[in-house]
Parts: structure tokens; C-alpha cells; sequence
């Protein structure tokens, strides 16, 4: 699944007047100088049926004892049908609505985003460094950009019909409002904004300005989300300050092994969820050997293959060898540099020596910039599996992931994970072909 994003990068001082609870009217100062992606659009029923069906949300609606989705409203625009979750027909582009902050907490997770904080939603609403200082989103009249009462027939309307703003972003004023980021969030009963007014709502409430908000047990057919990504592994190879592990390039024709990344640190050689090894020192004890503690202090996660029924499983479709790193635990939107050098110029078949508990997909970088679409990794589950945490230990090796071209010399591969996550890196293979 891909989304359309738009890459937000400035450094600017802004005043940005709040409206508290749509009355009293103060001043927060942002001093913005990290660079984010956000959406270019609201996300629809479609994109978030497949993350219903990915996660296998029951009919239900409930993941993690939340509610993520009003199954009970006659405005839910998803449907379970056949074990699988699916948008209604002809909603298929239509904002998701009836979801909880919860729900979309979920689908960010999920998906390796997150959902803009009030700040960062305000800051690409307003156009960023391209500002008009309009009081709505790319414009002072509501009816070019958004869907409001006036305008509405009082119902949603497909993503993207309206103007967009002065950064190519739509609907951010109308249509639906959007949920934003509370860091602070204890508890059911706590407030959690959501920006940008709707199809039922007004003008005044569809300003940037404007502040509302709710519980984030909250469902409403005119509240759903959009979300942001961080920034792309490498925008410009010539500043790229990482280093070859062990000082060495791994080569290609060969094999790249993943837990020989770049050193460098997060947002350098890699970006990772959290900042800790869940394997090594971890799963992994630290006792002092070598396969336990490698890399153990930063936030890559790193097992090793192990005997005795765990990587050495009946159920294995390729047999991996025994005591061999591997980078595991991995959520979408992490990513991993590897400094490498190509040996010859030409046609490159790529293949993948990997578990996954579930279907994901994964996308290959080359100098800082997407090398190949979407690749699938099918799951390696089995049913006949009885203890659940093995099923992350079924082998399965890709002969033919991608074929690309690749020019003699030195590169910076990046792995980046787009869905699913769960999923183990053995090493990435890469044949000339002839």
C-alpha cells in the first residue's frame, strides 16, 4: 500500500493564534526546524480497510481492548465480509470516518506514521515557508478548498475534489476533521484535539485557527485523520555522514548482510521505533559472548539463528544456517543503510533470506532515492505451528524479489519496511544477470 505524501521541510518562526474550545483566542510560538512529510490526502475507507484486514481486526472493530471503529453506526463506510474487512462500494475514496483516535493511533502504527501534532498540522495547513497567511487552508473562500454545510449536502465527499492548498494538500479545511497527536494522553477521558472543520460544521470552525476536539473514545461520521512520516532516509547522498560497519564495504555481485549497517546512529544509518536492542542484551542476555551482545547498545534489533526447535523448524521452507545474525523485530517505516560497492555494471536479481509472521512489504533505496516499488514478502506462517512465537521462526528465502539495474561503484542501499512489520532480514542476495 502506498500513500501519497508530500515532503515538508522548513525552518521558520511562527505565531499561530489558538482557539481554545472555539472561544478564547492566545498565541503559540512555533520555531519549526524539523522537517516532516504529511498526507496529501485524508485517509480513505479503502486505505484503512486493508489495514483492518492486515491486522485481522475481528468484526468487532476492537484490537488491544480498544475500539477502533463504530461498527454500530449506519455511517461506517468499511464492511467485514468473507474474514476480511473491505470499503463500501463507491466509498472506496472517501475519508475514513466513524474511527476513534484510538483507531487511527492504530493505523499509524501500522503503517510507520503518525498523526500530525496540533503544530505540525497547523504549519502545512498554512502553506509552511509558501504561506499566503489565508484563513483557510489555500484560501479566504471556504467554498474553493473545503466541504462545509453551505457546500455539502450535508455528506462527506471524495478526497481531492476541492483546491488545494499552496503545498498541493487537500481538504485540510472541510470535509472531515482530522485527529491530531496527544503526547500526554492518560487516560479515556482526556481531550484530544482534531483540526480543519468538516462537512457538517461551518466556516469558523474550518479555519486554521480553529480548536476542537474530544475524547479519544470519540466516533463521528465527520471525524477522521491524516498522518505524517519522518523524513526519507537520505535526502542528498553528498551529506550522508554514515560509515561502512567495520570499516569494510559489503560488496555486490554477493550477499548483504543486515546486521552489517552503516554506523552513524538514528536518522543516519537507521531509523528504528525505539532506542532499544530487543535482541541483543535483550532476548539475547548479555552474558558476554559474542553472538548475545553484538550491537547490542544501539536500536537495530539483532538476533541469531538457534537449534532446538526454534530456527531449525520442521516447518522451514529454506533451512538457514545455525548461529547467524539477523535484523528482526522490525515496524513499518523503519529503515537501514548499508554502504556497499558494485563490482560491475548491470541487471542485478535480487533476493531476500527472511521470516514474517504475516504479509508485508518492503521498498529498496539506492543513493538516497526509491530504487524499486513496493516488494512483497509473503508470510511464512503454519498452521500446523502449535506454539505461536515460533511462527516468527519459519525460514523462507526469495529468489527473484527484484530485478534492477545497478552502475559499477560505490552505493548506499537502503531497507526500508512499508507493512506489516514482524519480519526477519537474513541477508539481501544480489546476482548479475547475465
Amino acid at each position: 500500500m502506498k500513500l501519497n505524501i508530500l515532503f515538508i521541510c522548513c525552518i521558520a518562526l511562527l505565531f499561530w493564534p489558538r482557539n481554545s474550545n472555539g472561544q478564547t483566542l492566545q498565541k503559540v510560538r512555533v520555531n519549526w526546524t524539523n522537517p516532516f512529510q504529511i498526507g496529501k490526502y485524508e485517509i480513505t475507507n479503502q486505505q484503512y480497510a486493508i489495514f483492518l484486514s492486515k491486522k485481522m481486526v475481528p468484526a468487532n472493530g476492537r484490537l488491544k481492548e480498544k475500539q477502533l471503529i463504530n461498527v454500530g453506526s449506519k455511517d461506517l463506510q468499511v464492511e467485514y465480509f468473507d474474514s476480511q474487512w473491505r470499503a463500501m462500494q463507491g466509498k472506496e475514496n472517501y475519508p475514513m470516518v466513524m474511527v476513534s483516535y484510538y483507531g487511527a493511533l492504530e493505523y499509524c502504527k501500522w503503517s510507520g506514521s503518525r498523526l500530525p501534532t496540533e503544530d505540525q498540522w497547523k504549519f502545512a495547513a498554512s502553506g509552511a515557508e509558501k504561506t499566503r497567511n489565508y484563513i483557510y487552508s489555500g484560501s479566504n473562500e471556504l467554498n474553493a478548498v473545503g466541504w462545509f454545510k453551505t457546500n455539502s449536502e450535508y455528506q462527506s465527499h471524495r478526497v481531492g475534489l476541492k483546491k488545494p492548498n499552496e503545498l498541493g494538500i487537500y481538504d485540510m479545511s472541510g470535509n472531515v476533521w482530522e485527529w491530531c497527536l496527544n503526547e500526554s494522553l492518560k487516560s479515556d477521558s482526556g481531550f484530544c484535539v482534531h483540526m480543519g472543520g468538516s462537512w457538517f460544521a461551518g466556516e469558523e470552525p474550518s479555519r486554521i485557527a480553529a480548536h476542537y476536539g474530544n475524547r479519544p473514545t470519540h466516533f463521528s461520521n465527520s471525524v477522521g485523520f491524516r498522518v505524517v512520516f519522518p523524513v526519507d532516509p537520505v535526502m542528498d547522498i553528498k551529506t550522508y555522514r554514515g560509515k561502512p560497519w567495520n570499516s569494510q564495504l559489503q560488496t555486490i555481485p554477493g550477499k548483504i548482510q543486515c546486521e552489517w549497517y552503516d554506523l552513524g546512529g538514528e536518522g543516519i544509518a537507521y531509523h528504528d521505533t525505539d532506542n532499544i536492542n530487543s535482541g541483543s542484551g535483550g532476548l539475547n542476555p548479555a552474558n558476554g559472548s559474542f553472538l548475545n551482545e553484538f550491537r547490542m547498545k544501539e536500536a537495530v534489533d539483532i538476533s541469531y539463528t538457534k537449534s532446538k526447535a526454534i530456527d531449525d523448524s520442521p516447518y522451514n521452507m529454506v533451512e538457514p544456517a545455525m548461529d547467524q545474525f539477523y535484523t528482526g523485530w522490525t515496524e513499518p517505516g523503519e529503515w537501514v543503510n548499508y554502504s556497499v560497492e558494485a563490482t560491475e555494471t548491470g541487471k542485478y536479481v535480487i533476493g531476500l533470506m527472511y521470516t514474517a509472521s504475516g504479509d508485508g512489504s518492503i521498498e529498496l533505496w539506492l543513493d538516497g532515492r526509491p530504487f524499486s516499488a513496493e516488494l512483497n514478502v509473503p508470510s511464512t506462517r503454519n498452521k500446523k505451528e502449535t506454539i505461536d512465537w515460533r511462527q516468527w521462526h519459519h525460514w523462507n528465502k526469495i529468489d527473484n524479489l527484484a530485478t534492477l539495474p545497478i552502475k559499477k561503484g560505490k552505493h548506499l542501499l537502503t531497507i526500508r519496511t512499508l507493512t506489516n512489520g514482524n519480519m526477519n532480514y537474513d541477508y539481501l542476495s544480489f546476482a548479475l544477470l547475465k
